[in-house]
C-alpha cells in the first residue's frame, strides 16, 4: 500500500513545476522578442521604400499641377476635404525644389512628404550632393544609417531607390 506524499514532498514538487513553468516561460519570451528584433529591420527597409514611392508620386503630382496652373513659383495643392492648402516650391522646370541653400534637401522633404525625416523609428538623414553635372537643380539623398537611400534630382524630377 503506498503512502500519500507527506507536504514536504508536495511542496518540493510544485517548486520543481514552478520553476520548470518559468523556464519555459522564459525561453517563448527570448524567442518572441528575437523574433521581433530580426523584423524589426525588414519592417524598416519596408516602410523606407514605401516613403521613396510616396515621394515620387508627389513630386509627379506637383508637377502635373505646375502644368495645370500655368507654371508658377509656388505650387498649391488642395487636400482632399479642401480645408488645407498646401505651398510647395518649385524651380523653372516644374519640379519640387527649395531656394534655401543650407537645409535645401531638408526642405524639399518637408514640402513633399509633410513629414519628419523619421521612418518607423530610424531617423532619415537628407544631404545635397554636389554634382557639377547637374546645372539647373540639386542631387538630394535621403538615407537611412543601414545604407538604404534613394536620391532625388531637381532639375529631371527623377527618383532613384539604391538598394
Amino acid at each position: 500500500m503506498e503512502r500519500p506524499p507527506s507536504s514536504t514532498e508536495k511542496k518540493q514538487s510544485s517548486i520543481i513545476e514552478f520553476i520548470i513553468v518559468g523556464v519555459i516561460v522564459l525561453v517563448l519570451m527570448k524567442l518572441l522578442v528575437d523574433i521581433f528584433f530580426s523584423q524589426q529591420d525588414q519592417i524598416t527597409d519596408t516602410a523606407f521604400t514605401g516613403v521613396a514611392q510616396n515621394f515620387t508620386s508627389k513630386i509627379n503630382v506637383v508637377h502635373g499641377q505646375w502644368f495645370m496652373d500655368k507654371q508658377p513659383n509656388v505650387v498649391v495643392l488642395n487636400s482632399f476635404n479642401g480645408n488645407e492648402k498646401q505651398y510647395i516650391e518649385v524651380n523653372s522646370a516644374g519640379w519640387v525644389d527649395s531656394k534655401d541653400n543650407n537645409l535645401a534637401c531638408h526642405h524639399i522633404w518637408l514640402q513633399t512628404l509633410a513629414m519628419p525625416l523619421k521612418v518607423v523609428k530610424s531617423t532619415v538623414i537628407a544631404i545635397e550632393i554636389q554634382n557639377k553635372v547637374i546645372k539647373n537643380g540639386r542631387l538630394c539623398r535621403y538615407s537611412l544609417a543601414n545604407g538604404q537611400s534613394f536620391d532625388y534630382r531637381s532639375d529631371t524630377g527623377k527618383v532613384k531607390l539604391a538598394l
